[in-house]
């Protein structure tokens, strides 16, 4: 247990001691001054004078890391003591970077995250589900859960009939092998253009996805082409943006089985056949039923989504499920995991789901052709991110890659920076802000910690006591020893935002505390590099639980 969570567990056993019922704290304003409160109004009908009464008594008995108590209006705060700052030092200096982090657990959590269709570009739209599934991935590790991280990739379906269509129709041997994503981008385009005045190209589309589920050589060879191309082209943006994954496998993978799952739930009357299609009926959920197999007895996504978490909870026995998607399949994920339960797949299964990306207020349609091209978006945020390195630093060795990590990292702070359920409204310009809240600025609270140290010549700081704290360095520690709190509120919430919101503050904090605390040739020169080192650990850590690389200089 850290300190801070001793502090707290502590305070509270000592309320409840008193109150005889359980209560909990809450973390007052920042002028405050205090870790933790407790408020008082619902415990009482005069919190004032219950507030009043508790700090007396809870002063008597000397609460250990409490240094005071005091009451302020209906809320009791706790001060730390001076101890608790030097513990919570110690505590960092030994653990280093793995400061927040938690013990092993036998308990398995599959992450479903990215997810991007085949024969498709990779646009902006899927940066979200990509990094905050990423990060979902590494903070969960962190806290020592076992993670499986899947790439589900689109690779079976109507659509799939449309691009094989649309390449007997238009499709050039040249282009495929020069450009393969961009040609097959620029004709599925054509082919949904082309639908909207020709009916019986859909009905070309579904044919061409019949034959390929029921096995045609030349269809399945077309698709294994593109598949394996486009595999290739997300491998490079992947590489980009650090993401790893366990297992990448594609809806395809689970077509035989979708199909005998499909007659297991009719055989046991789970579903049901309702105007030529295969329903599983999920009134008593309130929701509308779901389709599992179509009039030409060909599978859809959901019946291979279906397959999948039977294939996990036989593979690896999770005790979550996790699915990284937009908020706009909301509904599907009620229906889906309803239909698995109605099947007798029992795992906890959550839906993490996300606002939009949109150009100019308009969500993006590959169908249109409205789309960021990710990868466009990388590179000229590194090319960006060299030229304001070179401008600030002209003399600056390996500018290329600490380019790369200052504007991959730009990018992805900016989109876990807020809450993952808002909308995202895609603005290159603050993407690539390298002023205040962004992620350059926290990077470089890390880089100017670090040039610290090298000055100082220290590689590994010890501490032996701590001297006398300025206020400066007492809110710098205390915001250090929160950290494993955020982590734990991010992997409860599922939101990566907090740790990011708990960065741009730690920075900031590390900068006052750079502006009016000389470090070396100060008295307290030994207890200062024992808090810079301690911030640069914490700094480095939770940028890494975002997926974002610290460089050592810029």
């Amino acid at each position: 247990m850290y300190a801070i969570e001793r502090f707290e567990s502590r305070c509270k056993k000592a309320i409840e001691s008193i109150l005889k019922r359980s209560v909990e704290l809450e973390v007052p304003p920042p002028e405050i001054g205090a870790l933790f409160a407790l408020p008082c109004h619902g415990l009482s009908k005069y919190p004032e004078e219950l507030a009043g009464e508790l700090a007396s008594k809870l002063e008597s008995l000397d609460i250990d890391l409490v240094g005071k108590i005091e009451a302020r209006g209906a809320y009791v705060n706790f001060f730390p003591s001076g101890e608790f700052y030097e513990i919570v030092l110690r505590e960092i200096l030994q653990k280093g970077d793995d400061y927040g982090s938690g013990e092993k657990k036998d308990e398995v959590i599959v992450i479903d995250f990215s997810s991007p269709n085949v024969a498709k570009p990779m646009s902006v739209g899927h940066l979200r589900s990509t990094i905050i599934g990423q990060s979902l991935y590494n903070i969960l590790t962190f806290l020592g859960y076992k993670c499986i991280g899947d790439n589900h990739l689109g690779d079976w379906g109507t659509q799939f009939g449309a691009l094989l269509a649309a390449f007997e129709l238009w499709g050039n041997e040249e282009e495929l092998e020069s450009d393969p994503i961009r040609h097959l981008f620029e004709l599925y385009v054509k082919f949904h253009r082309e639908s909207e005045k020709n009916e019986r190209l859909e009905e070309l589309a579904r044919e061409k996805f019949r034959l390929l589920e029921s096995g045609s050589e030349r269809e399945k060879e077309l698709w294994k082409r593109f598949v394996d191309l486009s595999l290739r082209e997300f491998q490079r943006i992947y590489d980009l943006l650090g993401v790893k994954f366990d297992y990448v496998l594609g809806e395809s993978f689970y077509y035989s089985r979708a199909k005998r799952l499909v007659q297991r739930a009719l055989e046991q009357g789970i579903a049901k056949i309702s105007k030529g299609v295969v329903v599983i009926p999920l009134e008593e959920f309130g929701l509308p039923p779901l389709v599992i197999q179509k009039s030409d007895e060909t599978t859809l996504y959901s019946t291979r989504d279906l397959a999948t978490i039977e294939y996990r909870l036989e593979e690896f026995s999770p005790s979550k499920m996790i699915y990284v998607v937009g908020a706009e399949q909301k509904l599907y994920f009620k229906q889906l995991f309803a239909a698995a339960r109605k099947l007798g797949f029992n795992c906890n299964f959550v839906h993490v789901d996300f606002g939009l990306v949109t150009i100019g207020g308009e969500k993006m349609s590959t169908r249109r052709g409205k789309v960021v091209l990710l990868e466009d978006l990388l590179r000229e945020a590194i090319a960006k991110a060299k030229q304001v390195i070179e401008e600030r630093n002209p003399l600056l060795q390996n500018s290329d890659e600490i380019a790369k990590i200052v504007g991959i990292g730009a990018v992805i702070f900016n989109d876990l920076k807020g809450d993952r359920i808002q909308q995202v409204d895609f603005d290159l310009n603050r993407m690539l802000n390298f002023e205040g809240d962004s992620c350059p600025y926290v990077q470089y609270a890390y880089v100017r910690g670090r040039s610290i140290l090298r000055t100082a010549g220290v590689t590994k700081v010890t501490l032996e006591s701590v001297e006398l704290l300025s206020d400066y360095e007492k809110k710098l520690i205390e915001l250090l020893s929160f950290f494993p709190r955020i982590v734990k509120l991010a992997a409860e919430t599922l939101k990566p935002h907090y740790i990011a919101q708990y960065l741009l503050d730690l920075a900031e904090s590390f900068n006052s505390f750079y502006t009016h605390c000389r470090v070396i040739g100060s008295p307290n020169e030994a207890t200062r590099l024992a808090i810079v080192s301690a911030t640069t650990h914490v700094l480095k850590s939770g940028l890494s639980l975002l997926n974002i690389r610290a460089p050592e200089m810029m």
